[in-house]
């Protein structure tokens, strides 16, 4: 008689559901690090765009319309049309990838340097610094969601940046300070 050691059809299906649940449980935290890590860089960007464009108007008393402009360079971004149509003043406004565009808005009584998603979940979603504009809003940089896009309220400011604040609904977009 041959003694042979095997897995059981049971063992083996406890495994696999074991395994199963601890991926049901890890995806939905890695898919969020993923955001955060895609927000931070967006966060980055719109940063350097807000300094920039804080530069050109102390420089000129005014603020700049377009990326070429600025002292920045931004040639590594093509030039795009925004997928939320915000007032821009020129061509070269909207610098971005097909994951995300930069926006130098300048619609004459607002003004702001903003960075957002241009697909997946968080359409319309990203980071703003209002140079211009609400007075309540002015000077500050925001995590911004597209009242049109972004539903429900707080879907990408609340699940992935952890903001609890109430949100200021102002020009289309719900503005959840930074």
């Amino acid at each position: 008689m041959k003694n042979t050691q095997a897995f059981t059809l049971i063992e083996l299906l406890v495994v696999v559901l074991i395994i199963g649940i601890l991926a049901a449980v890890a995806l939905p935290q890695y898919q969020k690090s993923v955001w955060k890590s895609r927000t931070t860089q967006l966060y980055t960007a719109v940063k350097a765009l807000a300094t920039a464009q804080e530069a050109y108007f102390m420089a000129n008393g005014n603020y700049a319309t377009r990326f070429d402009e600025l002292d920045l360079a931004f040639d590594n971004l093509d030039p795009k049309t925004s997928i939320e149509s915000p007032v821009v003043s020129s061509d070269d406004a909207i610098r971005g990838t097909d994951d995300m565009e930069l926006i130098v808005n300048n619609g004459g009584s607002f003004v702001w340097s903003r960075g957002q998603f241009r697909q997946g979940p968080y359409l319309a979603a990203g980071i703003t610094f209002v140079h211009k504009g609400d007075a309540s809003l002015v000077g500050n940089m925001y995590c911004t969601e597209a009242v049109a896009q972004v539903s429900p309220a707080g879907k990408f400011c609340k699940n992935v940046m952890g903001i609890s604040a109430e949100p200021t609904v102002s020009v289309g977009a719900r503005f959840y300070k930074l």
